[in-house]
């Protein structure tokens, strides 16, 4: 038998080589798996509870739980439902009563409404439809809050207070953003750190406002 001519063998070496550069870039592919981004390990819920995929409320991280809708809620006559946060992300549903202080309805004490928003929007206890909605107030720009610790209480009260100017019975003093103050530079780049406001010079009074929003005080009367 005659040996294989050089050209036979350049031929059947090159049939090889092409023929085996498609299975390795084929292997090459299969490894190369895109990357997926998985929900995490999958919740088993029972009881009727379905899996929630979420994350934190603040942090971002993802979270996941499992979870039951509650019935709803029945409050007593006086009363309405709504909700209160018992924790961190938490949101609990409770009975409150209609008279609660914080449902604001009109602004006092030289503030201004800047908000209005929905409560309760239902049925009471009794039959009667109710809306209840509560207003924002907020201090003009010509004047800066004053937190007042009520004699003989554990309440304080909010007052807007201008910066100069004040009204006969009053005095200027200098109010500090605690906040502010504890915080690093940068922080309250845009929020002086301190600034002068009037209050009553008896401690033992409290500003009168004229019945308007934004109202400047026109003096203090004794607290009884």
């Amino acid at each position: 038998m005659e040996p294989l001519h050089p050209v036979y063998l350049f031929f059947a070496f090159f049939i090889s080589a092409t023929m085996a550069i498609p299975q390795q870039t084929a292997s090459i592919t299969i490894a190369a798996a895109p990357a997926v981004i998985t929900q995490g390990p999958e919740l088993w819920c029972s009881n009727g509870q379905i899996a929630v995929y979420t994350t934190d409320c603040t942090l971002g991280t993802p979270v996941s739980y499992c979870f039951s809708q509650e019935p709803p809620i029945e409050c007593s006559q006086g009363f309405f439902p709504s909700v209160w946060h018992p924790d961190h992300c938490m949101e609990e549903s409770s009975c409150f009563p209609l008279s609660e202080p914080w449902i604001t309805t009109e602004c006092s004490n030289g503030a201004v409404p800047y908000s209005t928003s929905t409560i309760y929007e239902g049925t009471l206890a009794g039959g009667e439809s109710t809306v209840i909605r509560a207003v924002s107030c907020s201090c003009p720009v010509y004047q800066w809050y004053s937190m007042t610790l009520l004699p003989g209480s554990s309440n304080y009260d909010t007052f807007c207070m201008p910066h100069s100017s004040c009204p006969r019975g009053m005095t200027t003093s200098v109010s500090i953003n605690e906040y502010c103050a504890s915080q690093p530079v940068g922080v309250c780049s845009d929020i002086p750190l301190q600034t002068e406001i009037c209050q009553c010079a008896d401690a033992g009074q409290t500003p009168v406002y004229p019945d308007w929003p934004g109202a400047n005080p026109t003096g203090c009367e004794l607290i009884y």
